[in-house]
């Protein structure tokens, strides 16, 4: 044997060792495939999330459901097209913002819970002023209407959140952050990197959620959580009254019951990442073809319009592994007629602390009128739309939008003709929800 064949094995090692450094670098930005769940965790993780839970649940290892909550069940919201889609107006959840700390101790920013376990914890809206109703919510166009109308009471801010459907957050789970950055510079101007605020200056395109701890956000209607795993502990904690690691659930509102104390632990960490696996698991939407050659045509045609009139400036038709999204996951201004607080879960989203060298200048909080873009994928089957519901068809939608989004609405409105706003429509149905085999187990 040559020395040369007898150095192979040799060469083989040292490229190994000279590269693995350079492979990790390309790593960092190469996209990365969804967790693979095996069949039986997934299964696992269904029945957690359409579980009925129950008051000292048996389940859990603290009291169960409550004792403020709005739902029995995660499928009792997430149900629309499959197990883990939106759900309807009715299910909307009820958030509040107040200018100033209230001086029982009521948090500038909150949920009123839909329900309660004991009919002393109910929480009213007329808790957070007095002024307001004491049921726990208010039909979403009265809602509206009284905000346009300058009746709420001054200083408190009142809004609803629909459910989102969670078809494909597995591929957003893994999508890697400097993909979204780059994805910010490429689509804004320099003056996003300097921390402006995007409502206020027209050249700005979107922004990353920069959380207090530098990382980014991707999920939620502001984009208010990192990981799947936190936003599903966070809904476990807020909408069922579940506590678990990550989050301590949702108490009554200090003036209705200030010294409420769970008596332990309701979910364990395995337990919620259960439930993530199961969202892990659900397949992507699908984008179908229609049979017919005329409403084939139609759709490509509306494929087309969508781009030149520049939804997908914001609704990107691919982010990564998440092929097919349209959605740039990043925050947009849309407007004051779709303002709201900027907290959810108890807490105002500070301004991150951490700079670590992808940005000249650490971004401010998320502001009234900025919503993480909402990927259309499954858009079909996931009305009402916008972040409380308020649009029950996709032209509503779209003739909603406002802020960075103006130009494109004045645009469908008034520049393309009727035909070719029935073929953006006709391409938007196109977005199905996906075909879930778990539903029927």
């Amino acid at each position: 044997m040559s020395p040369r064949r007898r150095l192979r094995p040799l060469h083989v090692v040292l490229a190994i060792l000279v590269l693995a450094p350079a492979w990790k670098a390309v790593a960092w930005f190469w996209p990365r495939g969804p967790k693979l769940v095996p069949a039986e965790r997934a299964a696992a993780g269904l029945d957690l999330f359409r579980h009925d839970w129950r008051p000292g649940d048996p389940l859990t290892k603290g009291d169960g459901l409550g004792p403020v909550f709005n739902a029995r069940s995660c499928l009792e919201c997430h149900f629309q097209g499959a197990p883990g889609g939106g759900g309807p107006i009715e299910n909307n959840v009820t958030v509040y913002g107040i200018a100033t700390p209230d001086t029982k101790g009521l948090p500038r920013v909150g949920v009123v819970h839909r329900r309660s376990v004991q009919p002393e914890h109910q929480e009213y809206l007329s808790q957070v002023n007095l002024a307001l109703p004491r049921t726990p919510s208010m039909d979403l166009r009265e809602l509206i209407d009284r905000r346009r109308s300058g009746s709420l009471p001054a200083g408190v801010v009142v809004t609803q959140r629909n459910t989102p459907a969670l078809f494909g957050d597995g591929l957003i789970d893994v999508i890697n952050e400097d993909m979204l950055v780059k994805n910010m510079r490429e689509h804004s101007s320099a003056a996003t990197l300097v921390g402006l605020n995007s409502a206020k200056d027209p050249n700005v395109k979107g922004r990353v959620a920069r959380l207090a701890d530098g990382r980014l956000g991707r999920f939620g209607w502001k984009a208010e959580f990192s990981t799947l795993s936190e936003f599903v502990k966070a809904a476990c904690a807020n909408e069922l009254g579940l506590s678990n690691p990550g989050r301590p659930q949702a108490t009554p509102l200090p003036l209705a019951r200030a010294n409420y104390k769970q008596p332990g632990e309701d979910l364990t960490e395995a337990q919620c990442d259960l439930i993530t696996d199961f969202l892990i698991s659900l397949p992507k939407p699908i984008e179908t073809t229609p049979d017919d050659a005329v409403l084939r045509a139609k759709a490509e045609r509306g494929r087309i319009v969508f781009a030149t009139i520049g939804c997908a400036d914001c609704h990107a038709p691919n982010l990564g592994p998440a092929e097919g999204i349209y959605s740039d996951l990043l925050l947009h201004d849309m407007g004051p007629e779709l303002e709201s607080s900027t907290g959810y879960y108890g807490a105002i989203i500070p301004a991150p602390t951490v700079a670590d060298g992808r940005f000249s200048a650490s971004e401010a909080p998320v502001t009234p009128g900025e919503w993480r873009t909402p990927p259309l994928w499954g858009v079909a089957d996931s009305s009402p739309y916008l972040h409380d519901g308020r649009a029950q068809t996709l032209e509503e939608a779209i003739e909603s939008h406002g802020g960075e989004a103006r130009e494109v609405k004045r645009k469908f409105a008034e520049e393309i003709p009727q035909a070719d706003r029935e073929a953006l429509i006709a391409f938007l149905k196109t977005l199905r929800a996906p075909h879930v085999p778990l539903a029927s187990r």
